[in-house]
């Protein structure tokens, strides 16, 4: 049954990247989150460079046959990369990335990190919503209930643009510890802290409120009504809220965002193949005059040139100080040669 739905999904979605005539990705994901299936399909996307069309499973053998049927039939399998040990009753992998590997011989293999994209979504979302504010997020209490992986790295990334994060989770003596982390790994030069904070604290007056459980409805109605007016909420855990908090929201004309991951997926396919081009490039080395000629990206030795584009020249970057940066000062005999290089390509 697996495979026959596999198989639609896929002639619909190479339809659909023939008809724009883009290549085919896959896109294979898991959560904590327990289901009652063993997976479940996401829709076709179209990004600038890619169709993508994906399932989020919970039980390894489903990657398995999901491979073995795509291997070939399209470009590219993105793979969650990150290694999750689950309870043996939901069966889910723990392993994505090592199954793809067994199984992909013909199709290409790019890793990712599904919790990151989800991280990545929120700090979009919140980036653009203040983007008129004179301070951005600065200066906004920010409320985060649930600081797991996600809540915690979403708590450092608002500590760090000077937010005033409140963190909440059930266990306190984790919560602590995460606390002191966030606080710890910050820049020394940002003022503001994270701070513990029950429920209600966290909430109180809140400019933003977001949800990063595992689908727990957590965000109850008590919350809602301690909120600031003309605050949002994100779900960042698909179903953090109560249905009487989602009603209460709405009366008070509270915006409510559900995480999407597009656009961040397709940031992450834009600096895949940027990447991928890069890393050839690093390879390649060019001699002029006994100088070295590198691209950017490549850590020369003192003396050695870094352009933009080893293969058609436009900007030199740089003469290595052989330390890692580069001259502030170029030599003379590196004058000539640099616009000798940019003129002659």
């Amino acid at each position: 049954m697996f495979i026959k739905i596999l198989k639609k999904k896929y002639i619909e979605a190479k339809k659909l990247a023939n008809k724009k005539k883009k290549k085919l990705s896959f896109i294979i994901g898991n959560t904590i989150k327990i289901e009652k299936g063993n997976y479940y399909f996401t829709p076709p996307r179209v990004t600038d460079k890619l169709v993508v069309f994906g399932i989020i499973v919970f039980k390894e053998s489903v990657v398995i046959e999901a491979c073995k049927f795509l291997d070939g039939k399209v470009d590219i399998i993105f793979a969650d990369g990150e290694k999750k040990i689950f309870p043996k009753k939901n069966g889910a992998p723990g392993n994505i990335e090592r199954r793809v590997r067994e199984q992909i011989k013909k199709s290409k293999i790019y890793i990712y990190k599904g919790n990151d994209l989800t991280v990545d979504s929120v700090e979009l979302i919140l980036s653009q919503y203040f983007n008129k504010d004179l301070r951005g997020i600065a200066g906004k209490k920010i409320g985060i209930i649930g600081a797991g992986n996600i809540g915690s790295k979403i708590g450092l990334y608002l500590t760090e643009l000077g937010a005033k994060v409140y963190l909440n989770r059930r266990n306190k003596k984790k919560l602590s510890c995460i606390v002191n982390a966030i606080n710890y790994l910050k820049p020394v030069n940002t003022r503001e802290k994270a701070l513990a904070a029950n429920k209600i604290s966290a909430s109180k007056n809140a400019d933003v409120l977001i949800g990063s459980t595992d689908g727990k409805p957590i965000i109850d109605l008590n919350m809602v009504n301690f909120l600031k007016k003309n605050s949002i909420i994100i779900d960042a855990g698909k179903g953090t809220m109560t249905e009487e908090a989602i009603k209460k929201a709405s009366e008070r004309n509270i915006e409510i965002f559900r995480v999407d991951i597009f656009p961040s997926l397709e940031g992450l396919i834009s600096k895949t193949f940027s990447m991928q081009r890069q890393i050839g490039k690093l390879l390649k080395k060019k001699k002029i005059q006994d100088i070295n000629i590198f691209n950017s990206g490549k850590l020369g030795n003192y003396g050695d040139i870094i352009v933009d584009d080893i293969d058609k020249i436009s900007t030199v970057y740089g003469v290595c100080d052989g330390k890692g940066d580069f001259l502030r000062s170029v030599p003379k005999k590196y004058k000539y040669l640099i616009k000798k290089i940019t003129i002659k390509q």
